[in-house]
């Protein structure tokens, strides 16, 4: 993952925009929250691991059955950022709870 400043990547735009299609850009900016710039097909590929995962949570809901819809939700997102934090951890980057 790279990190740069908002005005760096206004200089280098095409620059930034080459180098997204092989890795994660974050451009840093004083007054706001960072933001991310990535490839279309990272993109994709991580719509279709959310898809996949909420695919996976219905087939195990069906399955289980539900006991209590909120109860049901909070523990299932608890799972998957814990699952989240632990793959972050695991790849040497720190995650930040909001």
């Amino acid at each position: 993952m790279l990190k740069v400043t908002e005005s760096e990547i206004a200089q280098e735009l095409d620059s930034y925009l080459h180098q997204a299609l092989t890795q994660t850009i974050v451009v840093e900016h004083a007054e706001r929250d960072p933001v991310v710039v990535l490839s279309l097909a990272e993109f994709k590929r991580l719509q279709d691991v959310d898809d996949q995962h909420w695919a996976d949570c219905a087939r195990k809901a069906n399955v289980e059955g539900y006991v209590d819809h909120d109860h049901e939700v909070r523990q299932r997102l608890a799972a998957a950022m814990k699952d989240k934090r632990l793959a972050c951890i695991r790849k040497g980057l720190h995650f930040e709870r909001h």
